[in-house]
Order: structure tokens, then C-alpha cells, then sequence
């Protein structure tokens, strides 16, 4: 299977959010929604009934929903309905419905449990109601957050620099004695890689809104392979960027450069 471009997705806001099941004092629902706080999930009790639904307020253009950091197991199912009204997506009706699907795709066994699902509808949807069911999964179901909304997809594969690293948030300190003295910290994910021979309409029709707005605290999903292998779920960053990207103009006039600098929270 060939490698793909990659992509990049602004997360909608969630809107108003509704469940038929959650640890409401810690883990209400709301949590799929703040972005900035990954430590914040959504937990069930229990298996029976986990649902999460909701109501953007107006309709929403969506071609990719993922849930990051979750419990699920090889069984776990997924089911993602867009609708225009509640009626469509509780229901038959609804505009798009994926169907019973499994949450991790393809197949594969992570050291820390956690797995982000991934899903790329056929065509973008324009629609004001969500709805997701989980089911076939045993015990408490818990994800940190829930990714909707447009791919931003560049046209030209990145430059062949790139560079996968981590940031360690900790800091160990050696004395003369050579005894180590650690503070912890999170070992956080990096990604950096350029995006070379940017034509004048994708810079202004895609990066440039996206940088201008995201800064450097917006949080932007990123799949830099998303072929269907492996290796996908650790080539799915979700963060920040380090420096704010910024575009230099190419050899060929009319032609930009840009740098992306990825710190990921997953």
C-alpha cells in the first residue's frame, strides 16, 4: 500500500453535548470537548448504553472523526451518525452513517492501551447533529477526546528532512558524586517536516488560515501517513505547534515554503 499525503484538522467545537451514560461527578461527556486538557476523559460505568450525541448549533462541514486516547479492545465497536436534526441520528435517518466499525483498525497491540479510532468519510458532510455509539466492549469505556471536522490536505508530499523526536518534560540532573537526581515529566511526541513547493492558492486557501489561526496554542490533529497499516496510530500527533510556522517565498515565484513543528499530547 502506497504511503499517503498527510492531514490536519482543526477540531470543531463539540456544542451541546448529550450521553446515555458517564461518571458525571469525574468524566462527564463534556470532557471529548476540552481540548486543551487531555488528562480529561469521558468514562462510562459500565458497557451498557455508551452513546454520546450533539448539537453543533448550525450545520458543520466534516470529513474525518477520530477518538483519541481510549480503552478499547480488540472487540470494540464504533458507530458515527451525522444528521440534521436529533430525530435522524437516533435513528435510521440519519445522513451518514457509518455502521457498526472496528475501533482499532488495523489490528494492533499498544504498550500503553491507549488507541485513537480513524475514520475518513467517502465525501464531506455538511451537517448540525452528531451521534456516536460504542458497543461489543467489556468493562468501563474511556476516551480522552472526539476530532470532527475538515482534512487540510496538502497537495505535494513533505520535504525528505523530516523528523520524528520527543520532548521530555522531566529533567535529570547528575552531581559530581554521580548520583541521579530526577524530576518527572511527560515524555512528549514531535514531529517536524517542511512543506516545499506550496502553490500561492494552497498557502492562502489552507495554511495560511490555519496558521493565523492556531498560533502557537491551538490544538490541530495531524495524521502524517494515514495509509491503513501499522504504523498508523503512532504517525497521529494531537498538540500544539513549537514555533509558529511561518511561509518563505520558493525558487519559482509564486511558490512558498513552509515549516511545521509538532508537540503532541498524545
Amino acid at each position: 500500500m502506497p504511503i499517503e499525503l498527510p492531514f490536519a484538522v482543526v477540531p470543531l467545537v463539540l456544542g451541546t453535548v448529550a450521553t446515555g451514560n458517564e461518571v458525571a461527578a469525574t468524566n462527564p461527556a463534556t470532557h471529548l470537548g476540552q481540548f486543551r486538557y487531555i488528562g480529561a476523559t469521558w468514562k462510562s460505568s459500565g458497557a451498557s448504553n455508551v452513546w454520546v450525541r450533539g448539537d453543533f448549533g448550525s450545520a458543520k462541514a466534516i470529513d474525518f472523526i477520530s477518538m483519541i486516547g481510549a480503552n478499547a479492545l480488540p472487540g470494540t465497536k464504533i458507530r458515527i451518525r451525522l444528521g440534521d436534526s436529533q430525530v435522524a441520528v437516533d435513528g435510521a435517518s440519519a445522513s451518514y452513517d457509518s455502521g457498526a466499525i472496528d475501533f482499532i483498525s488495523p489490528s494492533i497491540t499498544r504498550a500503553d492501551g491507549l488507541y485513537h479510532s480513524h475514520l475518513e468519510l467517502p465525501s464531506v458532510q455538511t451537517r448540525r447533529w452528531w451521534r456516536i455509539d460504542i458497543t461489543s466492549h467489556t468493562g468501563d469505556f474511556e476516551v480522552s477526546k472526539l476530532i470532527m471536522g475538515q482534512k487540510i490536505k496538502p497537495t505535494r508530499f513533505y520535504n525528505k528532512d523530516f523528523e520524528f523526536g520527543i520532548q521530555d518534560t522531566g529533567q535529570v540532573d547528575i552531581n559530581r558524586d554521580g548520583v541521579i537526581h530526577e524530576i518527572p515529566g511527560k515524555i512528549l511526541r514531535t514531529l517536524q517536516f517542511t512543506l516545499g513547493w506550496m502553490t500561492t492558492d494552497e498557502y492562502e486557501t489552507k495554511f495560511r488560515p490555519l496558521t493565523e489561526a492556531m498560533g502557537v496554542r491551538g490544538m490541530t490533529f495531524w495524521c502524517f501517513d494515514p495509509q491503513a497499516n501499522a504504523y498508523r496510530q503512532s504517525k497521529t500527533y494531537f498538540g500544539v505547534f513549537k514555533v509558529a510556522p511561518f511561509a518563505s517565498g520558493g525558487i519559482k515565484p509564486g511558490n512558498y515554503s513552509q515549516e511545521f513543528q509538532i508537540l503532541s499530547v498524545i
